[in-house]
């Protein structure tokens, strides 16, 4: 292919150069047509020629001249995002993170795009809407990164799929330009997440009912999230471990994100008796294929429809009489809550507990990655997950060698639940 030079020319402050490219259309074919880009440099001072600015636009033209570009490196970043990215790679995630993604690009990304292609976009266009991102929407900093995280993705993908190639455009220019993209500083957080104490799990045990008060346990005691906890079936108790197969988020099942979450989990005796008489509760419904904790329809139970009618009102009752919220009536005195019990924060934070109830009796820290199935450790430590080991099932008899309450089963409920 000719060596082109392109034609310079000048449109108010800025320096534009005019050549010929091949430039991938919206239905996929490529077409070639004559293309304009901004010069690095402005119009004033020494740049006021064509031959002051002849070198930028050489620079410019550089990648074109080289042949190392392809035409599909021409579509529109935001095309690519849309009809490539999205349906191709991250709809192929668990449904959460289909949600989040989506999100990130709806409300915080696409409109800062601009009309840049995917050779186009720098480094310094990564920063600018990272920047603007943090200023004016105020995210923290983990959703900061999941915003780059969601860009970089996209050039990733690019790249495999044969979009960009080598490199991005500019000599050194690294082929993901998000790459060397900072997260920017956020004001740090005034609190941090929460963990339920062994004291504050008691407490709440102790003014539930069942569904509740098992399900609680259960989240309690073994530290499963609330799609795994929903996501538990009969079938998935073997009544001394229970086995994570599956996740429940909405009405979307998706496996185990990792190998370490199929990890079995320690049953102890406390908790696999309020199990076995939940089963006998559920009678015909305890079918090795329904859920453990479902609804009336057979279905997974709804954990936040649980809190909102079950849990924070069972947890909100007034000091003085021991009334709910719900039921209290201004007679001799107003509402005041009974701050003996825990607020709800929830349900990770039983998550969050576990592990630092385990940490602060001693367990060793690979005992207790084991326990939560965390997939960031050795080989060493990964072999340990392949079964339930003594040391581990020793871990959790501390938390149950400790109970000076909550040592019966919960009583009977009342009502239906859901």
């Amino acid at each position: 292919m000719r060596e082109q030079k392109g034609h310079i020319y000048r449109r108010y402050s800025h320096w534009y150069v005019r050549f010929m490219d091949d430039v991938m259309q919206s239905d996929g074919t490529i077409k070639r047509q004559q293309v304009s880009k901004k010069l690095e440099v402005d119009y004033g001072g020494e740049y006021r020629t064509k031959a002051s600015v002849r070198k930028f636009a050489q620079q410019a033209l550089a990648p074109i001249n080289s042949g190392l570009l392809i035409p599909k490196s021409t579509m529109l970043l935001t095309e690519f995002i849309e009809k490539v990215y999205i349906p191709e790679h991250v709809e192929k995630l668990h449904a959460a993170s289909i949600k989040q993604y989506k999100d990130i690009w709806r409300n915080r990304v696409k409109a800062r795009i601009g009309g840049y292609t995917l050779r186009e976009f720098r480094t310094f266009h990564g920063q600018q809407i990272m920047d603007k991102i943090a200023e004016r929407d105020g995210l923290g900093h983990s959703s900061l990164c999941h915003a780059r995280a969601f860009l970089s993705g996209a050039f990733k993908e690019a790249l495999r799929k044969g979009y960009l190639e080598g490199y991005s455009g500019a000599k050194h220019e690294p082929a993901n330009p998000m790459q060397n993209v900072k997260v920017p500083a956020t004001p740090q957080a005034e609190t941090d997440t929460y963990a339920y104490s062994p004291d504050e799990t008691k407490a709440m045990l102790s003014v539930l009912r069942d569904p509740a008060w098992t399900i609680v346990l259960t989240a309690a005691r073994t530290g499963l999230n609330k799609a795994e906890i929903r996501g538990l079936r009969w079938e998935d108790f073997g009544g001394q471990t229970l086995t994570v197969r599956r996740s429940v988020w909405n009405k979307f099942e998706n496996a185990p994100k990792t190998r370490h979450r199929k990890a079995p989990v320690p049953v102890r005796k406390q908790l696999a008796a309020a199990l076995e008489a939940h089963r006998v509760r559920m009678g015909k419904l305890a079918q090795p294929s329904l859920p453990i904790f479902q609804a009336g329809n057979g279905k997974p139970l709804n954990l936040d429809n649980l809190v909102r009618r079950v849990i924070v009102p069972a947890l909100t009752r007034c000091a003085v009489c021991g009334k709910r919220e719900e039921e209290h009536k201004p007679e001799a005195h107003l509402f005041e809550r009974d701050n003996s019990l825990p607020r709800w924060h929830g349900w990770h934070a039983f998550r969050r507990g576990l592990a630092t109830t385990l940490n602060s009796r001693g367990v060793d820290d690979k005992d207790i990655q084991g326990i939560m199935r965390h997939s960031d450790i050795r080989l060493t430590q990964n072999i340990y997950m392949k079964s339930l080991s003594k040391s581990r099932i020793a871990a959790m008899d501390t938390l149950e060698s400790t109970d000076e309450t909550c040592t019966v089963l919960a009583p009977s409920p009342k009502g239906p639940v859901n």
